[in-house]
């Protein structure tokens, strides 16, 4: 996401290496310890290569993005990368809005068969509200994705408690344990 450092992130992230994936978090460029200019098609360029390994050392090809990062990630994905299943959690729909190419818009970057992703907005969200994130939602259900509207979600690791956090993550879980599918 773009207000979060990976330093800060891996405590949160605890429940995926009990069930023993490995993790990676990166800060964007000119994030955390990251040098270099925060733009966002260089941005999407480094996650490309940065999946595009990952995606060599592993049989399994999970993602998962939030906020910005999902929006991030779909565009990777839109580029063609491998992958089995991935989680996009509170993205906006749109970037244009603010500044960016239509080309980078979330929205325009789902796949056509969307049966892959599961989209998470949050009712509750005080980053994103639900009029940014629902777009994305919908469109994606339509094209096959699962999708769910968390009524009492905020945005990623910012949930009011611990026992919603712990719901969100399991719900993330099961949907990239792909033997589940």
């Amino acid at each position: 996401g773009n207000a979060m450092v990976s330093d800060e992130m891996i405590i949160m992230l605890k429940s995926f290496s009990l069930k023993n994936y490995d993790v990676y978090v990166y800060d964007y460029r000119g994030y955390g310890n990251s040098e270099g200019n925060r733009r966002i098609k260089a941005i999407i360029e480094d996650y490309k290569e940065i999946v595009a390994t990952l995606n060599k050392v592993y049989e399994k090809k999970l993602l998962y993005g939030i906020s910005l990062g999902g929006a991030v990630m779909l565009n990777v994905i839109s580029s063609g990368i491998e992958y089995d299943a991935a989680v996009i959690d509170s993205a906006p729909s749109f970037l244009s809005p603010f500044g960016c190419p239509e080309s980078i818009d979330p929205v325009t970057n789902l796949p056509k068969d969307a049966s892959k992703l599961l989209i998470i907005t949050a009712q509750k969200d005080s980053i994103l509200p639900s009029s940014l994130t629902s777009p994305l939602r919908e469109i994606a259900k339509k094209r096959g994705a699962k999708t769910f509207n968390g009524e009492e979600y905020d945005h990623p690791f910012a949930d009011k408690s611990l026992e919603i956090h712990y719901e969100r993550m399991e719900r993330i879980l099961n949907h990239l344990d792909i033997k589940n599918r």
